[in-house]
């Protein structure tokens, strides 16, 4: 089965192989481990960073002090982007999730190689328009979904960052705990923990740990547009 040509909607806005070579020609390579953090709020935006390996999580602290993840950036993705091309300072945390390597540029280079690369010009604007898109899609679906369906979309959009071949079916690359994944759809863990046992009763996951597997995509993609 393909599983990556099943899972994906809307198609990735990948760098060219020469694309990537100028981009890491001007930047500098980093390696970082799970859990180290990329840039802060507040932080002065000078750099922008494209994702070699592994995924980042993006996410803001309420007035609660509440974490909320509000994307999961995967290889190939450039972050950090909209504070640079504004000259303000960073709204949100970037993360890593695992082991990941990643290249720093300068915002100033950045903008040069932009100005010297229309197509690449074009492929950064395409992505923050997805991204855009992606926000306005949660908001109406934390205005408009229950939960059960919530959680549904958001599994099979971490799918799209990611899968492998598991014990049963697609296992998830990006390993999220329930109270990450409660924040991303508006509801708290014990909802999270009791709608994973939901889905793993009618045989659409499997969990054991932190890792999740889809054991029917086709049937978790009906129940997530009913």
């Amino acid at each position: 089965m393909d599983f990556n040509g099943a899972l994906e909607q809307n198609p990735a806005i990948t760098l060219s192989t020469e694309e990537r070579t100028s981009f890491k020609r001007l930047a500098k390579k980093m390696a970082l481990k799970t859990g180290e953090t990329i840039f802060e709020e507040e932080n002065c935006a000078k750099f922008v960073y494209l994702i070699e390996t592994g995924h980042v999580k993006i996410f803001r602290l309420s007035p609660f002090g509440t974490i909320v993840t509000v994307g999961i950036r995967k290889g190939g993705d450039v972050i950090g982007i909209a504070e640079v091309l504004r000259e303000m300072n960073r709204c949100c945390f970037a993360k890593t999730i695992e082991l990941s390597e990643l290249w720093k540029m300068d915002g100033n280079t950045f903008k040069e190689l932009l100005y010297s690369h229309p197509e690449l010009s074009l492929k950064i604007a395409a992505t923050m328009s997805n991204r855009l898109r992606e926000a306005e899609t949660t908001i109406l679906n934390l205005m408009t979904l229950e939960v059960d369906k919530r959680l549904a979309r958001l599994l099979l959009s971490l799918a799209e960052k990611g899968v492998s071949q598991g014990e049963k079916g697609l296992k998830l690359n990006v390993k999220l705990t329930q109270d990450e994944m409660a924040t991303m759809i508006g509801s708290c863990r014990q909802t999270v923990t009791t709608t994973l046992h939901k889905f793993r009763d009618q045989k659409l996951i499997y969990s054991s740990k932190r890792n999740i597997e889809i054991i029917n995509l086709d049937n978790l993609k009906r129940f997530s547009e009913l």
